[in-house]
């Protein structure tokens, strides 16, 4: 830790410009460093940098740890009137430090020209609005502020949001929003939150992902309105045993022009029966091209949510199934145990879908 601070610095120390056009700084450092890297935000502020990334994930984390140990963005920023010239600040992203709703705030007020804002796993916010009809903003992401209970968003210009919030997100103000990434806690199937979150923009939509922990109450997604702009829809689920993944069909009927569908199954608790497959229901995808199921493990659930694609898609051309585990903890390597489970789930995969799947259909099992 201690060389990789020695080299930032001599660096820093040796760099004679006025000005630089992007600092990106990413190493696990603990709040113990908070002095220099102070020094650092103060270098970057000083020499009217239009990006700055600060990473300062640990190795190995797990994606949903408090993060207890974060550096916290300096308070003496907010409290006065900067001394920094900051309209030069384009992009900005922070990942694992700690940021205040009031830090926050001091970005938006002294950043005019900022367009693009990330911020990953912090703390010590309950609310947030991010309101203002002269912001610059197009491209947010707030994803694991621990916390984080409401958020309310109005900006003009904004194309591109990322939020998981615990209980409530209000859109007000966003004609430009296309692309909207969104995860509600670790409860039920959250309609009633989604769809009022979801009437500033739902008909002008293009790409939507949404992360869901449990099915439970999915049948409001039978009252989903229609999203006619829409061409891709990813799903993040984290599955359990041999639930169903049929209700998820209500979301594909309801995105009329969808072209790409994206199943991104997270195991949590896998068992395999050998229950039947369910009745599919008709109903067909006239635009429907590209099918990418990632996390198949050869359960019943498995076989006929794909089932309803190859009987239903009209002019499916890509049909990917991935039987690749998604690890809590993204850098970890893959052990010998889920390895295992993998290559099974590929042989089932194989064995069940190659003789199924129409030769017009390119089938791809990595």
């Amino acid at each position: 830790m201690r060389k990789y601070v020695r080299w930032v610095n001599s660096i820093i120390q040796s760099h004679k410009s006025h000005t630089i056009q992007k600092l990106r700084i990413q190493f696990f450092l603990r709040k113990e460093e908070a002095d220099t890297l102070t020094k650092w935000f103060e270098y970057a502020f000083s020499r009217q940098v239009p990006s700055l990334e600060i990473d300062l994930s640990p190795p190995n984390f797990i994606c949903f740890g408090t993060p207890d140990v974060n550096y916290v963005f300096p308070q003496e920023f907010t409290n006065s009137a900067t001394c920094f010239d900051l309209k030069h600040l384009k992009a900005l992203s922070l990942k694992f430090i700690t940021v205040t709703r009031e830090a926050i705030e001091f970005f938006l007020n002294n950043c005019p020209f900022l367009e693009k804002f990330i911020v990953h796993h912090t703390e010590r916010m309950s609310k947030l609005e991010i309101c203002g009809s002269s912001l610059a903003l197009k491209h947010l992401e707030l994803c694991y502020c621990f916390g984080l209970d409401s958020v309310r968003i109005s900006a003009p210009n904004l194309t591109s949001l990322t939020v998981r919030v615990y209980s409530e997100l209000i859109l007000e103000n966003v004609p430009m929003l296309d692309e909207l990434r969104v995860g509600y806690g670790y409860g039920d199937f959250p309609g009633k939150k989604l769809l009022p979150a979801y009437s500033a923009c739902i008909s002008q939509l293009k790409s939507l992902t949404l992360f869901l922990n449990n099915l439970k109450g999915s049948t409001d997604l039978c009252k989903f309105p229609e999203m006619p702009k829409l061409k891709k829809l990813v799903i993040a689920y984290c599955s359990k045993g041999e639930d169903s993944l049929l209700p998820l069909t209500s979301l594909i009927r309801a995105s009329t022009r969808l072209q790409e569908f994206v199943l991104e199954l997270d195991w949590y608790e896998l068992s395999r029966s050998d229950r039947e497959i369910e009745t599919i229901v008709r109903f067909p995808h006239e635009h429907l091209k590209v099918v990418k199921f990632f996390g198949y493990y050869g359960r019943s659930s498995d076989h006929e949510f794909v089932r309803y694609f190859i009987d239903n898609c009209v002019v499916l051309e890509r049909l990917i199934i991935d039987p690749h585990f998604v690890p809590y903890a993204p850098h970890d390597p893959i052990t010998p145990t889920e390895l295992a489970k993998e290559i099974t789930a590929m042989d089932c995969a194989k064995r069940q879908l190659e003789s199924q799947v129409p030769a017009h259909i390119e089938l791809v099992i990595p």
